[in-house]
């Protein structure tokens, strides 16, 4: 909610379906598949829609939410930017070489607070971005945004991979994620910052 007004905070899902998005997947694809050193596959894909006022999401890993029990065990994701990523409106934040340190303690993928307050504000960056700009990172590295202060949009796509040698795992992500999704989430972990309604 925006001043009492529902506003759509993210699509999942929709890569397969739009030419050109597709098209600019498969050029991802062998960026990933580069850092892999062997051919990646995608195994997820979103929209985050953040208006003027649009809520940010706390500090978590995307390893927790990917159900890496039974799906893929690593995963690179690009983050895609479709407007300009600035301070003032919420741009990533992380914490650099936090990646190396496995699943941080966390409740329902939000990271405790005893670990933030670990962090010294030198050692948390902004990620700022250019439209076209596209940021990798893997799904251990701690991120966080904050909510968009700007009068503008800040929209950004992540197409996230995992190594094709260990199998497609699109479609039954998104069959975990429902059958997982909590009723009033967004996501599995429950880092959203904003109000959901139905």
């Amino acid at each position: 909610l925006i001043l009492d007004n529902p506003v759509v905070c993210r699509v999942e899902n929709f890569v397969k379906y739009e030419p050109r998005w597709f098209n600019l997947s498969q050029l991802i694809t062998d960026l990933v598949s580069q850092l892999y050193r062997e051919p990646a596959v995608l195994f997820k894909d979103k929209i985050n829609f953040k208006p003027p006022g649009g809520a940010g999401f706390l500090w978590h890993q995307d390893a927790t939410a990917y159900a890496t029990d039974d799906l893929a065990a690593t995963h690179i994701s690009a983050l895609v930017a479709v407007d300009y990523g600035t301070v003032q409106n919420g741009a990533l934040q992380i914490v650099p070489g936090t990646h190396k340190e496995g699943i941080f303690p966390h409740e329902n993928g939000v990271i405790h607070q005893s670990i933030i307050d670990a962090w010294t504000p030198s050692s948390i960056h902004h990620v700022l971005t250019e439209p076209g700009d596209i940021v990798l990172f893997d799904s251990y590295l701690p991120h966080k945004s904050d909510t968009n202060q700007s009068d503008g949009w800040r929209r950004m796509a992540y197409l996230t991979y995992n190594k094709a040698s260990e199998g497609d795992f699109h479609a039954d992500y998104y069959k975990k994620k429902a059958d997982l999704l909590q009723k009033g989430a967004i996501s599995i972990n429950l880092d959203f910052a904003g109000k959901i309604v139905d």
